[in-house]
């Protein structure tokens, strides 16, 4: 009887001791930069130079899906899924990072189809619903 009475203090004793380290590794901490570093780490890198921010992204694994979503925002390229095959391949598989790379750069590459759609139904300066035919002279609201 003894026996069996150990055996779920043991379990419970190890599963305890390990359940910080699986915890804390590396997929699942929150990125320790703040958004200040992560500019001036990005603006190190040459324009669009997608090597450099995957090199970032696996010296500081943590914020890899920050790098990820940077480089989408900032370089909008067309295929989102050259940049999350090339920051997966270079960094440690976890079901987690994946999940935040993807999310962010889905994310991102939203955003700036989003600012294309809009972009693309107005010129960069004229108002989103026009700014009419007045003349020059004209008052504005028939003033």
């Amino acid at each position: 009887m003894k026996k069996l009475t150990k055996i779920p203090v043991l379990w419970l004793c190890c599963t305890l001791f390990f359940l910080p380290f699986l915890v804390a590794g590396p997929s699942s901490a929150q990125c320790n930069m703040v958004s200040a570093q992560i500019d001036a780490a990005a603006a190190s890198c040459d324009t669009g130079d997608l090597d450099c921010f995957v090199s970032l992204a696996k010296n500081n694994v943590s914020c890899a899906a920050n790098f990820a979503w940077y480089y989408m925002i900032v370089y909008a390229p067309d295929d989102p899924t050259v940049v999350q095959d090339r920051f997966l391949a270079a960094l440690p598989y976890s079901f987690s990072l994946s999940k935040d790379l993807g999310t962010a750069i889905d994310l991102a590459y939203r955003a700036n189809r989003g600012e294309q759609q809009a972009g693309s139904k107005t010129s960069a300066n004229e108002y989103p619903s026009g700014q009419g035919s007045r003349s020059a002279d004209e008052q504005p609201y028939g003033q």
